[in-house]
């Protein structure tokens, strides 16, 4: 039986996701037998793992909510192998101090993302009927490319530094992440606010846009956004069926939390703490928890189109929710232990057994039978 027409080659999401994972794993052991320098660090995390998973899933998320094929299926693959090396050269460039390759890795990024978002805007060309939701995400491309493009004019001297930060962890994953979090709680928990999703994606992006350009101003308006955001989840909360399985929430939960710590710490004017906390904790809790969703969906899709959907598991039996909880607990035990005392081996250490435990959760979907 062959899958429907938007629904795209699971080989597109699963590539990004698999590159991500390997790229986290080596990280994290960077880290606990290394040196890595804290801007190499840094941008080996967004950008070579958390954005690699975030345009895998763009990539599945907007055909599939956008009702539409999958335009110029082979182009992603490019993007793979542009993305892969853009973030080698960033990660040389910071590590040894050459800017020529920081530049050039940005460049590879910048071409990248616009690749993507030019498969993707023609795959909702003419759709009017496409899901706002995929519409929103596709914006969050705009963000990518603006996040690059200041950081090549921050090496030049051109820009400060923090612009460059504010505009990618509050523009591009502050509106990714409220956008694809809202269908997502849709699917798993059954209560339907995506409608809030557009005006809350603008109100983060207006935020991200005063933050870039008066930052204590904008963090204030960040964090009355957060708090927003949060109030929504545990408006979700209070109404879930609590028959369902709770990862989802709590992941999102904690993402929303750890952005509104951020935003709060800029405040203060306590940049450092911020960053690490938007990273390790909005970003990456994010991640890490929505990945646990749509992997198994999408491989769950491709094998009800072969064997039956009464021949496989369901995607509560594919997500054991103990492994979920114990992922959550170790990565956020890791996220406290890197704020208190950052780059050192010990947090890193825990964080390298959430890895180990989340690549056991990824792996159920392919060998687990039905029951």
């Amino acid at each position: 039986m062959n899958a429907p027409k938007t629904v795209p080659p699971p080989s597109i999401a699963l590539s990004f996701f698999a590159s991500a994972l390997a790229t986290l794993g080596a990280a994290l052991t960077w880290v606990v037998a290394g040196h890595p320098s804290p801007l190499a660090l840094l941008h080996v995390l967004v950008v070579g793992v958390f954005a690699m998973v975030a345009m895998g899933a763009l990539y599945q998320f907007v055909p599939v909510v956008g009702m539409a094929p999958l335009r110029s299926t082979r182009l992603p693959f490019l993007h793979l192998c542009i993305a892969l090396c853009g973030t080698a050269l960033l990660v040389y460039g910071f590590q040894t101090a050459l800017l020529s390759c920081v530049v050039a890795g940005g460049a590879l990024h910048i071409t990248g993302a616009i690749l993507e978002s030019g498969v993707l805007v023609a795959t909702l060309w003419k759709r009017p009927n496409a899901g706002m939701p995929a519409r929103l995400a596709t914006i969050a491309f705009a963000w990518f490319t603006a996040t690059a493009a200041a950081g090549i004019a921050a090496t030049h001297g051109a820009l400060a530094p923090g612009t460059h930060a504010t505009i990618g962890l509050a523009g591009f994953y502050g509106t990714l992440i409220s956008a694809v979090t809202f269908r997502l709680l849709r699917m798993f928990e059954r209560i339907n606010v995506e409608p809030r999703a557009p005006l809350r994606v603008l109100t983060v992006s207006i935020a991200a846009i005063v933050a870039a350009i008066a930052p204590h101003a904008g963090a204030i308006l960040l964090t009355a956004v957060a708090g927003l955001l949060l109030a929504d989840l545990f408006d979700i909360a209070r109404r879930r069926n609590p028959a369902y399985q709770r990862e989802t929430l709590l992941y999102a939960l904690v993402s929303m939390a750890g952005g509104l710590l951020a935003a709060v710490a800029a405040i203060y004017g306590m940049w450092l703490q911020a960053i690490e906390l938007a990273v390790w904790f909005f970003i990456g809790g994010a991640v890490a928890g929505h990945i646990q969703r749509i992997v198994p969906f999408i491989w769950w899709i491709r094998r009800s189109r072969i064997e039956g959907a009464r021949n496989i598991p369901n995607l509560a039996q594919i997500n054991d929710s103990r492994l979920g909880f114990l992922i959550l607990a170790l990565w956020s035990a890791a996220g406290v232990w890197w704020v208190l005392e950052p780059f050192s081996s010990g947090p890193a250490a825990i964080a390298l057994l959430a890895w180990m435990a989340l690549l056991m959760q990824l792996s159920r979907p392919f060998l687990q039978r039905a029951k």
